[in-house]
């Protein structure tokens, strides 16, 4: 009897820490973006979308300092003038490489499909336009000593995971605010099991 019971409370516990990586993903000018995350519903690959050499391009990424929100603008811009049909873009930011997504339509008759598994680092489950499903307690907010200005995406949100650590040490998630032109912080939080 003792080992069910154990059994039991083992498989809530389990259950219980796979919820609280899931997050409610934002739509974004029409488009689900996945940033650090999975869907969790079933989709199709209808192709993928980079970032060109074009003028224009480069004019707004020199101008914004190549920023994670012009970046993803740019490329949900490049994949709504391309494919009308696409439900979402998985996003892979590529450090010193080509940022590129995915442009994903999701199976019919899906549900959820605006829920993702948020990536998880070094204890800390990363949360970018999206939100947990779970509630949480917001314990306070880092900033990243680390711009767009010197570094991408993953050097922001490693210096990001590393002031929450040290600031905030029982935190298991972090909401990370990209701004354009501004600085890049994070809220510190405890997700509730």
């Amino acid at each position: 009897m003792k080992k069910i019971l154990f059994a039991f409370i083992l498989l809530l516990s389990i259950n219980s820490i796979a919820q609280s990586n899931i997050a409610t993903v934002k739509k974004i000018q029409g488009i689900l973006v996945f940033s650090d995350n999975e869907p969790i519903a079933n989709y199709l690959v209808y192709g993928e979308v980079s970032i060109s050499s074009t003028e224009e391009l480069e004019r707004e990424l020199q101008q914004n300092r190549g920023q994670y929100q012009t970046v993803r603008d740019y490329l949900i811009k490049k994949t709504r003038l391309s494919n009308s049909q696409a439900d979402g873009l998985i996003l892979y930011l590529v450090n010193g490489g080509i940022d590129k997504a995915l442009v994903i339509k999701f199976k019919e008759n899906e549900a959820n499909i605006n829920q993702a598994r948020v990536n998880n680092y070094q204890g800390i489950s990363i949360f970018i336009d999206c939100e947990p499903i779970n509630k949480y307690e917001y314990l306070g907010s880092v900033k990243s000593l680390v711009t767009f200005a010197s570094g991408q995406y993953q050097p922001v949100r490693d210096n990001l995971i590393r002031k929450t650590k040290k600031e905030f040490k029982n935190a298991n998630g972090l909401i990370l605010k990209l701004v354009s032109g501004g600085a890049d912080n994070g809220d510190a939080i405890l997700i509730k099991e």
